[in-house]
């Protein structure tokens, strides 16, 4: 069976985004730094102009060549300021004519298609493979050890990748179902999911600052990590502590970076759970709003502190949606900041 024009659109759509990847060399830069791709950092690669404005009835336009240049909203979230980057790129990347977007884009891979500007129809498809390639969904399945049996059919696991990745929860769900990593009837159950009720979850009886923003679960397997969200996050630490032979992790340094320690609980390990095993010490703070740019946390014994001690150290960038101007990632290129 011959492919329709809108398959065949797609198709060009996610070839188009793959070739940048490899162009670029993004795999191995998003793999080795902060985990998810760097949209606004990749146009400015490109040398294409990119600005944030409080557009009121787009949210985002694309200038045609020879002008060329991409305009961003910034009276939306930062996954949605993303997506509509990228899907501008697509329009710039395929040399596309002039394009405004006026709605939401982060439509699923089966959405119809009839009636609609193929034009938008590919600049969707590479949005959708350029942000949330498959390889980028091995990547951090692989580091956290989920399986897609058992973890990737709850939600709030995919919650989790969802952040990592730096998109939206229901963007992350359709990339599940286009890259075949779940089932239609499996992507289906986990968009019945209440976000927020996640939210709380994760939060107990805090939350996060707005209903917009998110609440953070990390492990040792995080360490290192470079995280991307809002200033009005929480975030939830669990770490196993060896308190039978006297360590703890030293939260001060939370303190001290100006974070508000809301809850500091510890309970028996069950993972595996022996006798004398690890506590799981769990600590929910909530960010400072002046932010901070990375977090070390040391496991002491209190008697005898070396700066040999374990430690576990993230890296943060909690600045929120883009405000206005260049982006953060051209304004650092220009060294504008520090």
């Amino acid at each position: 069976m011959a492919r329709s024009s809108a398959d065949a659109t797609r198709l060009e759509g996610a070839a188009a985004a793959k070739a940048l990847h490899t162009e670029l060399d993004v795999r191995r830069r998003v793999t080795e730094g902060a985990g998810l791709v760097d949209v606004f950092e990749t146009i400015g690669d490109l040398g294409i102009p990119l600005m944030f404005k409080p557009l009121t009835s787009a949210l985002g336009l694309c200038l045609p060549a020879p002008l060329r240049g991409i305009l961003i909203t910034t009276r939306r979230g930062l996954h949605i300021q993303r997506f509509t980057a990228a899907h501008e790129l697509g329009h710039a990347v395929m040399e596309h004519r002039g394009s405004i977007d006026l709605e939401i884009l982060e439509r699923g891979p089966l959405a119809p298609s009839k009636g609609r500007d193929l034009q938008e129809v590919a600049a969707d498809a590479f949005a959708a493979e350029f942000v949330l390639p498959r390889w980028l969904y091995r990547h951090h399945i692989r580091n956290q050890g989920w399986s897609v049996a058992n973890d990737l059919v709850n939600p709030a696991t995919v919650y989790q990748l969802s952040l990592r990745m730096g998109a939206s929860y229901n963007a992350t769900c359709w990339g599940l179902l286009s890259h075949q990593i779940l089932s239609r009837g499996e992507v289906d159950a986990l968009r019945k999911a209440q976000v927020a009720k996640l939210k709380t979850a994760l939060g107990d009886e805090f939350k996060p600052g707005s209903s917009w923003s998110d609440v953070w679960r990390l492990t040792e397997k995080d360490n290192g990590a470079q995280l991307l969200g809002n200033p009005d996050d929480l975030i939830r630490i669990e770490l196993k502590e060896a308190a039978s032979a006297g360590y703890q992790w030293q939260i001060e340094s939370l303190v001290g970076a100006g974070f508000e320690v809301l809850s500091d609980s510890s309970a028996v390990s069950r993972d595996p759970l022996h006798y004398g095993g690890p506590i799981l010490r769990t600590v929910i703070a909530r960010p400072p709003v002046s932010g901070v740019d990375e977090l070390v946390l040391r496991e002491r014994q209190p008697w005898s502190p070396t700066i040999e001690d374990p430690s576990f150290t993230l890296g943060l960038a909690l600045n929120g949606p883009e405000a206005g101007g260049l982006s953060l990632a051209e304004r650092r290129r220009r060294g504008a900041l520090t």
